[in-house]
Order: structure tokens, then sequence, then C-alpha cells
């Protein structure tokens, strides 16, 4: 395997191991394209496109990253172009070069990625696109090259979380003109990625965006199978806008879902326990099948827990240093350090102990048992949700269940109401302006 394909090898393990993702849509599979994504967690971004595009991918990245050591290796072993940007005191001269190399890519039928915004930030929104992306585009066409230029959309649940979700999301392929101005095609691309992507602030409305969401998701079994993205889209456009315009009633709405998620906690209950009791008969083959499994997994959970409890609070130690951006980056890029340290150091020990086929067993054996146990306390921690949820309907009066099931069904009416209101106010705002425009 040569160097490239290890790389890509890696950025899509450190990916499926580090999130769930989802993936809709994809890049023509065939013929240079132009990837245009939002970038709102540093590293992890290019690993995430590369593990999820279906076809090799080169990537524009900030000079400076060229000058770090190992990294600057893999940069370029990964066909990586370097951009010189002005805030890094670069000579901007040079990018010249830059986008000549990605036209030739372009031309020569490969996938290059840019990341417009030209800075991984945490603002929950799009960021000012630079005109990179269009300029490339552009020169691409005007030299009669057919590519594509794809929207991407990362969205992030909690993107330093361990095994939370990721969301990418391809859009359609967008054409550009060579006649086309370079202002004109930075805007669409941006309504492009803006389409695709959930805006909300990371620190006043993404929370209650997720829980609203979620309670959708309880309140209306038939939105599950509705696009995710659209649907959290839509929640937190609705919810910025009700903040802006009606303070008192968003407040009113944040109290409400409070509110409810006290009392949920206070009977120890999950909205999905609301929906009524699981019958006996199936709680009991739950019980007998999840306690096998449980009675299986129990050496590896012990073994992987006491092996690897230091590396594992070292990792989430050193990343909690960094930036929320940075974060998930420290984790991946740090855990694999830390944990590659850690099983040289056991694999060390091994040896003094037990000689060169103890430290053989032990530097193959203990990367497996790293990630089964990692994966294993995943699903225990879930069946242990399970199982705390079925106790806790057991103990709550059904009264109680029933009065929290209409709380959490009037909330939701109650955004829907505000959906309606603010759907209304806009087509109305949308006539006015189209009103002045003809006059």
């Amino acid at each position: 395997m040569d160097l490239r394909r290890f790389i890509r090898a890696l950025a899509r393990a450190a990916t499926w191991t580090f999130y769930r993702v989802d993936t809709r849509g994809a890049p023509p599979s065939s013929g240079g394209v132009l990837l245009v994504a939002n970038h709102p967690n540093a590293l992890i971004d290019p690993a995430v496109v590369w593990a999820t595009a279906g076809r090799d991918v080169r990537f524009l990245a900030k000079e400076p990253l060229f000058r770090v050591p190992v990294l600057a290796q893999l940069l370029r072993a990964g066909g990586a172009i370097p951009v010189y940007r002005a805030i890094d005191a670069a000579d901007t001269s040079r990018n010249a070069a830059m986008f000549a190399a990605a036209g030739a890519a372009l031309a020569a039928g490969d996938v290059v990625c840019i990341f417009p915004e030209g800075t991984s930030h945490s603002t929950g929104r799009l960021e000012p696109l630079r005109t990179g992306a269009a300029r490339i585009a552009l020169a691409a066409a005007a030299a009669g090259v057919d590519a594509s230029v794809v929207p991407v959309g990362l969205n992030f649940d909690r993107k330093s979380a361990f095994r939370s979700r990721a969301s990418v999301v391809y859009g359609p392929a967008l054409r550009a003109d060579g006649k086309e101005d370079v202002r004109a095609l930075t805007s669409r691309i941006a309504d492009a990625m803006r389409a695709l992507m959930i805006e909300a602030d990371p620190l006043v409305d993404a929370a209650i965006v997720d829980r609203v969401d979620r309670l959708y998701a309880a309140a209306r079994p038939e939105t599950r199978d509705q696009d995710r993205v659209e649907r959290r889209r839509r929640i937190a456009a609705g919810i910025e806008r009700l903040r802006l315009q009606d303070p008192e009633w968003y407040g009113e709405i944040a109290e409400r879902v409070r509110t409810y998620d006290a009392r949920l906690s206070r009977f120890g209950l999950r909205d999905a326990d609301l929906r009524g009791e699981t019958p006996a008969v199936a709680a009991v083959r739950f019980a007998v099948r999840e306690g096998l499994v449980a009675v299986a997994l129990a050496p590896l959970l012990l073994v992987g827990i006491i092996v690897f409890w230091l590396p594992y609070r070292l990792t989430d130690w050193i990343a909690r240093r960094g930036t929320l951006d940075e974060e998930a980056t420290i984790k991946v890029i740090g855990g694999f350090v830390v944990y590659s340290l850690w099983i040289g150091l056991l694999g060390w020990l091994a040896w003094r102990a037990l000689g060169p086929d103890g430290a053989r067993l032990a530097l193959a054996t203990l990367p497996i048992v790293a990630f089964a146990s990692l994966f294993a306390v995943e699903r225990e921690t879930a069946v242990l949700r399970a199982v705390r949820g079925w106790l806790a309907v057991r103990r709550a009066p059904p009264s109680a269940r029933a009065r929290l099931g209409r709380t959490r069904d009037e909330i939701v009416d109650v955004f829907d109401q505000v959906r309606e209101r603010l759907g209304a106010t806009e087509g109305t705002e949308s006539a006015e302006i189209q009103t002045e425009e003809r006059s």
C-alpha cells in the first residue's frame, strides 16, 4: 500500500471510529470535481470529507501546516496543495502556483476540496466566503475544463464528543459560467452550502435545537424517516428568528422545555419511555439476551477499562486545553499518539517480563482490545439506559407519564405554531419587498 492510500485509510478509520456518520448524496463518480465545504472542525473536516466522498481527494491547506514535522510529509504524500494567506504573513503572490495546481488537478479529472471560509471556527454558521473557490472554478471553465462544483455541508451534533453523530451532505453540482462574475459565483456557492448546513449558535441555540428535534422525533414518529439535517435546519432557523423577533415567546418555550426536562429527570424517564410500557415477555427476552451478551463482554470491558483508563483520561485532559473547534482534532491525533505510546510502553514491559514472544503478543492484541472495549462500552451503556428507562416506567405512576406526554405534545404543538406564524410573517415580508421592487 502506498503512503497516500495509507493516509486515506487512516482518515477513514479515524472518522468512523470517532463519529457515527450519516452521509447523504455523493460527488460525481468521475471527472474533475471541486468540493466546497464549511469548516467547523479543524483537521477533522478533511478526514470526514475523505472518508465519505467515495473518491480520492486533494485538499487545499494553509501553508503553515507544511512546516509542521510529520504532518508536512503526510500532507505532501496526500497530494495537498498549499495556500498562502496574508493572515499567516505568507507571500500571497505564491498563490499563482496554488491556482495552477488546482486547475491542473481538475483538468486531470481529480477531486479537489477547498474550505472557502478560509479558517476553522465554532460560530455555528457559515462565515463569509473567500473568492478562491469561485476563481478556481471560473479559471477551469475558461480553460474548457468541464468541472463540477459540489457544495458540502458538515454537521456535527457535538463535534468534540466521542461517538456523537456527524451528518455529511453532498449537494447538487453547480456549473461555473466562464462569463460569470467572481462575486456572483461566490454568492451562489455560499447559498448552496448554507442549504446543507444546520446553522445554530453553539452557545445560544444549539442545545435547544437538539432538544426540540428529539422532542419532535418522540412526539411525531412519522418525522423520523424525514431528512434529519433538513428537519434540524428548519428548527434552527425558526428558533433563531423567534429569539430575535419575539424574545418573550422564545423564553416561554425554553422555560417549558426546561420544566419538562426537570420533571422527566425527577422520574428517571426519557422521551421514548412515554410511549408506553414494554410488554413483560419482550422485557424478559431482552434481559436474557443482553444478560448473556454482557457476561460474554465483561472480561473485555474489565480489561479495557483497567488497561486503557489512564491514556483515555490523559487524552481528554489534553483535548480540553484547545479551543472548541480544535478539541476533536486534538482528541483524534492526541489519542493516536497517547495510545500508541502507551501500547509501546506495555509492549516493552511485556518484553522485559515475558521476552520477545510476549512483546509481540501484547503489541498484536492491545490495539484490538482498545478498539473492541470502546465499542463494547458504547453498546453496554445503551443497554443500561434502556434498562433504567424500563425500570423508571415501572415506578412512575401512569398518570404522571400521561401528563408528561401531554406536556411534550404541547411543546411540539407550540413550536408548530411558531413556525406557522414566522412563515406567515416571512411571506408578508416577501410580498412587501416584491411590491416595493415593482414600484
